[in-house]
């Protein structure tokens, strides 16, 4: 709540500045009736410039579509487009390659029917999505990013093996040794600890099977208490919360059982609101 209030402090101190400018521009806002208003947004005046996207995507575009879309922009208001070629994975492609002469002529189509439609034409300065790509490119001169495989062995030992490629466009960067903190017997699951709750919830399992699609419900304004009881001595490295895509938000507090006594190792806020 701390943070609600600073939040409301600070958007009030930006009200007072603003105050004296809206009084400036009162007046002219007063000259403008509501029917203006909203004939402007259902019509707007072409010194009004409504701008957009045009993705013509993985070659799929022909002179119909292109003047019917441009045609389309001007009835509903837009007078700028931007046009991208883009390739979308797992999409088939058309027969009209970028480059070839059918796609020039579709784009002098374009840029001939916009000009005559007033609808202002950019064009992104390459094909792709990041606008620095195109056929030109070869693999091994396109950008990169790092990806990886696994393996995981039990050691000590030596062990010589081929290592799995995560693509084939893969170029070796670097291998690294590492302990496996994730594995099963160094985490607190259901599988190895007595989950328990208080109110009594049901589904408690799903707190620790490592699905983001299953949770619990928690009462509403209700204070929870969960309790994890190891089967032996366990030794904690880190507490991570994962909530659900349900909007979610709490106080929480991290507690530990020494003895006959709980002390507070950290009070922190689940915030997915």
């Amino acid at each position: 709540m701390k943070i609600i209030g600073r939040i409301i402090i600070v958007l009030s101190c930006t009200f007072l500045f603003l105050i004296p400018i809206s009084g400036q521009i009162q007046n002219k806002i007063n000259k403008i009736t509501s029917d203006q208003l909203q004939t402007g947004f259902i019509t707007p005046p072409d010194s009004i410039r409504t701008s957009v996207y045009w993705y013509w995507i993985s070659n799929n575009i022909s002179k119909e579509g292109t003047v019917n879309d441009l045609h389309a922009m001007k009835k509903a208001g837009i007078n700028r487009a931007f046009i991208g070629n883009i390739g979308i994975d797992h999409l088939p492609y058309g027969n009209i390659k970028m480059f070839s002469e059918e796609w020039w002529e579709i784009m002098h189509l374009a840029l001939k029917t916009a000009t005559e439609l007033d609808i202002e034409i950019g064009i992104f300065n390459s094909p792709g999505w990041s606008q620095s790509g195109g056929p030109w490119i070869e693999p091994e001169q396109s950008m990169r990013y790092l990806t990886s495989s696994e393996l995981v062995v039990k050691g000590p030992q030596t062990i010589t093996q081929l290592l799995q490629k995560p693509n084939e466009q893969f170029q070796d960067v670097k291998v690294i040794a590492i302990p496996n903190v994730m594995r099963e017997e160094l985490m607190l699951t259901h599988k190895n600890a007595v989950i328990e709750s208080t109110p009594l919830l049901a589904n408690l399992g799903r707190l620790t099977d490592n699905d983001p699609q299953t949770g619990i419900n928690l009462p509403e304004g209700n204070s929870v208490s969960i309790s994890f009881k190891s089967e032996k001595p366990f030794t904690a490295r880190s507490l991570t919360v994962h909530t659900t895509r349900a909007p979610f938000m709490a106080d929480a507090v991290l507690q530990v059982k020494e003895g006959n006594n709980y002390n507070t190792v950290s009070q922190f806020v689940i915030n997915r609101s």
